[in-house]
């Protein structure tokens, strides 16, 4: 037994001089006994005595290589090995695996290679002998497995040899084969560094095999599989091409793995890695809608993570935009700037993308106007009617007693409403009838709006309904006139006789007249008025809700006068197969029930067409760096009301503003390794005219937390360059800054790890290490945890016990002192009473 503080003992001199001094004052030496001991005890306890004994126990820390280089097969060999030492030695075993670094202890359950990423990209055997060295327990016999490839790309294991043979600690050592390096290779890998997120793009491989393989392709982003492809190779060199995409945001490691089953070495696998960033789309959506009516336009764009704004106008700076979408605008209310602004934006590598709609109106301009900037950006133009000659309509009105009030009033906006949607040469003429009829304006050219409106403004309800005269006095005056397009609206609430009207709806048919019937009201003849319509090859409505006149009126008035606008049920044709078509069946979808007359310009794309006149749906063409698309229908509830249910909805219009992407951009950065100085090469180019802008403060990001502060150098105008020291760190690297910048933004380079490359073992260096650590090669589990002629001494601290019994008398002492005259106390009471009865 020996004393960690010894001279604590010297205070028992005086303990013993106290206890002597007071057993001469004849004092209770039971008491002074008790005490003194406890004392004694104590200081006995502060002298820290340790009990030495020799122990053999052997405790034993297994290191294993969970790096590529190891294999699958390694890792079975090593499951066995670690099973037998488990099986021999039980609780005495700690199982450390480790490969760029050492992980956490798990049991002898290996890691799965799934979750090992970085880890196990690399070996470093000297850190994890020496974590392996300070994991051991003290007072017992030590020993260090090391079950390894031996391959070692970080660090030195004889470093780590010679701190184990200074401690005394032997290195067992289990050499394993290493993977067997295959004749098939991966010889290239190719695709873009920078995708958006969600966006298709494409991924190529050269492979070379040996011989003709049935083999598969693998492709991973940050270790989860996003493709797989089982192919056939043929002896030498074969291409693949694969199209991808992924959901995630940042920089990544993009993984090809290429595996074969085979005889030998011409089975195996090949592995090659690289960086690729991802980053979601900015989009402005410019409407004049509510939300709530372009809700499920704009739920596809956040489902398709773009960054999202929504503004009724477009404004002043479109920097910073990937996408931006015109829904059911008119267009030609655009300003000069504003279309100036969106060509420069789109030949500047931005995404255009115009949702025609009901809005979007043709307006004539004098022969040789040439096209504004925002047509020449579109690959379709607005078409103008079939002939240069005006086109005639005719409203025949009842104006009788019954239309009196809110029927009168709503007649008068929807026919103000035709007026105003008139060209210049185009011909209108307003017939209005009770008993009898009226022109309240003759057919003339509708050059003066003002004065055609004030004269419709003063229609005046009064007396019945003859509509057979006043409907033959429109055709007699309408027909001989010229025009493109003759047609005539009857508009009555009311039923009168019939006479001749259905003989001559025949002759308006044959002589290019179309005449459509508006049923105001349940009071109406409606077989009569369908007749007629159905007769002249025009469109007879029925309408209950007066307030619904004016749209019916003009939808029908476009329709029939070779308008922009045709509303009507049309079905669609697939006139190309794209990425925007891929994946979606057009036989299945709804007919639209409306779309703007578009012509298609000779140099664009046309995808979709209609079945009607063969006119285009959607249109899209590269312009400059960027692409703009036409799609001339809408997307909301009036045309696109059926597809809002379709299956196919969602995925077209992800696959079109998808489709539409920068595949450039003016502000160029770019990243490489300069090998030679071991450092990354980060280079912005900012576009001219900026001048020179404060550069954010920028990092680097690398493999085993490694993380550097970086200082941007402008170099020249509009060029920033970044030196990015990387160590000895290999894998995926990431500049980038700590907000958000569109002229800095995040780059990442991979650089390839020797592990990747790694095959066969380095048996001679476990050996020599092994052999001067005073270890072993493949000793038997037995053999391990045989501690041989090793001793160590066992240290026992006793002040524990020293304390408890000197608490023990304590409370003994007390009890004497305090308990026992009470005792003796309560004892004589009892007696007193007993003898009192």
């Amino acid at each position: 037994m020996v004393f960690e503080h010894p001279w604590v003992l010297l205070l028992l001199l005086p303990l013993a001089g106290w206890v002597w001094f007071e057993s001469r004052q004849g004092k209770r030496i039971p008491h002074l006994l008790l005490r003194s001991l406890v004392f004694a005890l104590i200081l006995l306890a502060l002298a820290s005595p340790v009990w030495e004994l020799p122990d053999s126990t052997v405790r034993v820390v297994a290191l294993a290589d969970v790096s590529e280089s190891v294999g699958e097969a390694g890792m079975a060999r090593e499951r066995q090995i670690l099973s037998a030492l488990e099986a021999e030695g039980g609780s005495s075993l700690r199982v450390i695996p480790f490969g760029s670094r050492p992980l956490d202890a798990r049991g002898v359950l290996l890691p799965d290679a799934t979750t090992l990423r970085d880890v196990s990209r690399g070996t470093n055997l000297e850190a994890s002998v020496r974590y392996g060295l300070a994991s051991l327990p003290a007072r017992a016999v030590p020993r260090i497995v090391l079950i390894s490839d031996g391959l070692e790309n970080k660090g030195s294991l004889l470093r780590a040899a010679w701190q184990a043979r200074s401690l005394g600690v032997p290195i067992e050592v289990f050499p394993l084969a290493g993977r067997s390096e295959p004749e098939l290779a991966i010889r290239s890998l190719v695709f873009p560094p920078r995708v958006f997120t969600g966006e298709r793009f494409p991924v190529q491989l050269v492979v070379e095999s040996p011989a003709a393989l049935r083999g598969r392709i693998e492709i991973t982003v940050d270790g989860q599989r996003i493709g797989q492809s089982d192919v056939d190779l043929r002896a030498g060199e074969n291409e693949f091409h694969l199209s991808l995409n992924v959901a995630s945001e940042g920089v990544s490691e993009l993984r090809a793995t290429v595996s074969a089953a085979g005889s030998g070495q011409s089975g195996g696998e090949a592995q090659q890695s690289g960086a690729i960033t991802f980053r979601s789309p900015a989009a402005l959506f410019v409407s004049s809608a509510s939300q709530q009516e372009d809700a499920n336009l704009l739920q596809v764009l956040n489902q398709a993570k773009y960054k999202l704004k929504v503004s009724p106008t477009v404004p002043e700076n479109l920097r910073g935009l990937q996408l931006l979408v015109l829904n059911n605008q008119d267009l030609e209310k655009y300003s000069e700037l504003v279309k100036k602004r969106i060509e420069d934006y789109v030949l500047a590598g931005g995404g255009l993308l115009v949702v025609s709609g009901d809005h979007n109106i043709y307006v004539e301009k004098p022969p040789g106007t040439p096209e504004d900037a925002l047509t020449r950006a579109l690959p379709a133009k607005l078409a103008p009617p079939q002939s240069e000659e005006g086109t005639l309509v005719t409203l025949v009105f009842d104006k009788s007693s019954s239309m009196e009030g809110t029927k009168m009033q709503l007649a008068r906006v929807a026919a103000i409403g035709v007026i105003d949607n008139l060209r210049p040469q185009d011909l209108v003429g307003v017939l209005t009838f009770d008993n009898s009829y009226q022109w309240t304006v003759p057919i003339r050219k509708a050059e003066a709006k003002s004065l055609i409106k004030r004269l419709i403004s003063g229609i005046m309800p009064d007396g019945g309904t003859q509509i057979a005269p006043a409907l033959e006095e429109a055709y007699r005056k309408v027909q001989p006139m010229k025009a493109s397009y003759k047609h005539i609206v009857l508009l009555t609430d009311g039923i009168s006789e019939e006479g001749d009207s259905l003989n001559l709806a025949k002759e308006a048919a044959l002589n290019k007249v179309t005449i459509s019937t508006v049923g105001l009201g349940r009071d109406v003849n409606r077989n009569y008025l369908q007749k007629v319509a159905e007769n002249a090859k025009g469109s007879a409505y029925i309408v209950e809700d007066p307030t619904m006149l004016q749209q019916i009126l003009l939808k029908d008035v476009m329709e029939h006068t070779g308008s922009t606008a045709i509303e009507g049920s049309v079905g669609i044709h697939v006139a190309r197969e794209t990425e925007v078509t891929e994946g979606i069946d057009f036989t299945k979808a709804p007919k639209l029930k409306g779309f703007v007359k578009y012509e298609t310009k000779p140099s664009a794309d046309l995808l979709l067409s209609l079945d009607r006149e063969d006119a285009p749906l959607l249109a899209r063409w590269q312009y400059g760096l960027g692409r703009a698309a036409v799609f001339t229908s809408d997307a909301n509830g009036r045309w696109a009301a059926d597809w809002l249910s379709w299956e196919g909805y969602d995925k077209f219009w992800a696959n079109l503003v998808r489709d539409l992407l920068p595949r450039s951009s003016p502000r160029e950065s770019s990243i490489r390794y300069d090998e030679a100085r071991n450092l990354l090469l980060a280079e912005y180019r900012i576009e001219p005219g900026r001048g020179r802008i404060q550069a954010p403060e920028l990092y680097v990001f690398g493999p085993d937390g490694y993380r550097q502060p970086l200082r941007a150098e402008a170099v020249s105008p509009g060029l920033y360059r970044v030196e990015a020291p990387t160590g000895d760190h290999r894998g995926l690297f990431r500049v980038r800054p700590l907000a958000e910048s569109e002229d800095f933004p995040e780059l990442g380079y991979y650089i390839e790890e020797p592990e990747v490359h790694d095959h066969g073992n380095n048996e001679r260096l476990l050996q020599q290490v092994a052999a001067y650590t005073g270890g072993r090669v493949n000793p038997s589990a037995s053999q391990v945890f045989d501690p041989g002629n090793v001793r160590v001494e066992s240290h026992t601290a006793l002040w524990p016990f020293l304390i408890a019994a000197a608490v023990i008398l304590q409370l003994l002492e007390l009890f004497l002192r305090k308990g026992m005259p009470w005792l003796r106390e309560r004892q004589a009471l009892r007696r007193a009473g007993m003898a009192e009865v």
